[in-house]
């Protein structure tokens, strides 16, 4: 009994050692990472160093108490006895102290460890890192628990946002309302949608009409992001001072983020998968990590941030001052950078590219064009009513016009407006979305009841679609062939 407790206090301290070493994001020794390449070119590691092999092949790396230096590393166990890790065992333990735990899925479907007993002591005195993302539910055998350090294993159901209705006598009358017809360009997707008036997400996919499910969110939000390659989705809330960072794999919360006031707008650098949040009350832009779930940055200023936009190489944000009405850049780095652009009333939208920035006015109806450099005026385009919503592609910026259902493209690199399009009359649309990994943008309202499919190279409307429902939010993500981590 006395080693048994001295061992589970030697875990618990070198557990706080790894914690405090783990203020960001977890990373395997480089040696490890290579070595681990080279076995399995596929892999990926994971903002928490899990191993990411396959959809349904994931490794815990166990950090040492100790790590030895050796000049080659090599596996020196494995269970199954003698293999490689082209084998993908159960346990793997190098010759530095390094172990790689299996996880996978039982005959129930649930996370679960090796079960086998007789390993090396060098397993029990590792630590899985601090910072990992558990798995709900996640099985742990009896001798492996002291692995775990200080991480607390959520249950199913813990931060769970899924709310089914199939089970209830009488199902969500929202649920069977919100009809999206499923389109054949949304192969392979998955779509959430939210509506103006409820703090529901609904969930479709590519063979449905109907809902899936329903995601439940803490409040009524007023904009999402997300990061198609780590299906985390960054949520603000119109009167809520908190961030949510949620699992759109798993449909879970991974976490909230206190902010100083309420959030006005977010954007996406969707290359770093940075996520950038003005609070105009604040004065304050954050920056959030959708990388690693966390709040990297917040930058404060003198200005109260309100619209704002990241540019296409991620180098700046240009953010529209919500008392004066003027707009700014701001130059990212170390030192951060700000400087006045121009005073325009009423701002809907604005947009950076790598060299020119765009400021679209919502009253005055004209697109404002300013060199990046110089900060200089070089084009101003009139505009058909209400331009509330517009988007960059390649060398053209396609502004979405309310009042009329009118899209207006511009060719950043002749300085003109070269097509203005009649889209539907019927309807305020007010939204235009990039299907991920493709030339198609959903064109969407609050009070349409259908939604338009744009062809961005062909420049031209190619379907009409009713829908019973009238969108605020649109997020569309490729699917994921399995639900993992």
């Amino acid at each position: 009994m006395g080693f048994k407790r001295g061992l589970k206090l030697f875990v618990s301290l070198f557990a706080l050692v790894v914690l405090c070493q783990s203020a960001h994001a977890s990373k395997l020794p480089i040696e490890v990472w290579e070595y681990v390449k080279e076995q399995l070119p596929s892999s990926t590691q994971r903002f928490d160093s899990v191993i990411v092999v396959s959809p349904d092949v994931m490794y815990i790396p166990l950090y040492p108490a100790q790590t030895n230096a050796v000049n080659n590393l090599k596996i020196e166990y494995t269970y199954p006895k003698g293999k490689t890790l082209k084998d993908k065992p159960e346990i793997v333990v190098f010759n530095n102290n390094f172990v790689l735990l299996k996880l996978f899925k039982d005959k129930k479907g649930d996370y679960t460890l090796t079960s086998y007993e007789d390993f090396p002591m060098k397993v029990k005195l590792g630590v899985m890192p601090q910072d990992m993302l558990v798995p709900p539910g996640l099985k742990m055998p009896e001798n492996l628990k002291l692995v775990l350090g200080d991480l607390v294993i959520p249950s199913k159901n813990e931060g769970n946002l899924v709310y089914l209705t199939k089970d209830k006598k009488d199902p969500s009358e929202t649920l069977m309302k919100n009809e999206f017809i499923p389109l054949r360009e949304l192969k392979n997707k998955k779509t959430y949608l939210t509506t103006a008036n409820s703090k529901f997400m609904f969930v479709y996919d590519d063979s449905s009409k109907s809902p899936l499910y329903e995601l439940k969110l803490s409040a009524l939000p007023s904009k999402i992001v997300a990061s198609n390659s780590t299906k985390f989705a960054l949520v603000v809330y119109f009167a809520n001072k908190n961030l949510e960072i949620i699992d759109l794999k798993n449909e879970r919360i991974l976490t909230q983020i206190p902010l100083d006031d309420v959030a006005k707008d977010v954007d996406i650098d969707a290359n770093s998968n940075m996520a950038y949040v003005s609070s105009q009350n604040a004065n304050t832009i954050y920056c959030v990590d959708l990388n690693s779930a966390r709040l990297e940055r917040a930058i404060r200023l003198e200005q109260s941030p309100s619209r704002l936009a990241v540019s296409t190489d991620g180098g700046s944000i240009v953010f529209v001052d919500g008392v004066s009405g003027e707009l700014f850049t701001l130059k990212l780095g170390e030192n951060t950078q700000v400087n006045p652009v121009a005073k325009i009333k009423n701002i809907s939208k604005v947009m950076c590219d790598n060299n020119f920035i765009y400021a679209i006015s919502r009253t005055q109806n004209k697109m404002y064009v300013y060199d990046r450099n110089t900060l200089a005026l070089v084009d101003e385009e009139n505009l058909n009513e209400k331009p509330v919503d517009a988007i960059m592609y390649q060398s053209k910026i396609y502004v979405l016009c309310a009042k009329e259902g009118v899209l207006e493209v511009y060719d950043s690199e002749k300085k003109k407006i070269i097509l203005s399009t009649q889209l539907d009359k019927d309807g305020f649309y007010s939204k235009i979305t990039l299907v991920p990994d493709q030339h198609n943008v959903i064109i969407t309202g609050v009070n349409s009841k259908k939604f338009l499919l744009y062809d961005l190279e062909k420049m031209t409307l190619i379907k009409k679609q009713p829908a019973l429902i009238d969108v605020s939010n649109i997020v569309i993500m490729d699917k994921t062939p399995v639900q993992d981590l």
